[in-house]
């Protein structure tokens, strides 16, 4: 599974590029459902904005988040898509659940 970093109004420095690579690592044992994630960085005068996308087997995850700290909104946005992917992980095993009661019977 890869992450693909854009820097929009701004230049991505390694520092900031390390941090949402560590931020990745937590998403690791979710990988059998990723296939691909993109991670957009925007800044503006005031605030910063944090888009994260990741495509999993059969949809496509998605968190933006607004701060005036871009460490705290990749922070955010890492934890919203953990939430998303548990959710959709227990989605995707009450399906399997399911198949499996009807082949039985």
């Amino acid at each position: 599974m890869e992450l693909n970093i854009t820097a929009k109004n701004f230049h991505l420095n390694d520092t900031l590029e390390d941090y949402a690579r560590k931020k990745m690592e937590k998403l690791k044992r979710f990988s059998h459902h990723m296939i691909n994630g993109d991670l957009i960085l925007e800044k503006d005068k005031t605030h910063s904005i944090v888009e994260l996308n990741f495509t999993v087997k059969h949809s496509v995850i998605t968190s933006q988040v607004k701060d005036h700290d871009i460490y705290l909104g990749i922070t955010e946005a890492f934890k919203k898509i953990e939430r998303q992917l548990i959710k959709y992980e227990e989605k995707f095993r009450e399906r399997k659940r399911i198949a499996q009661k009807t082949k039985r019977q």
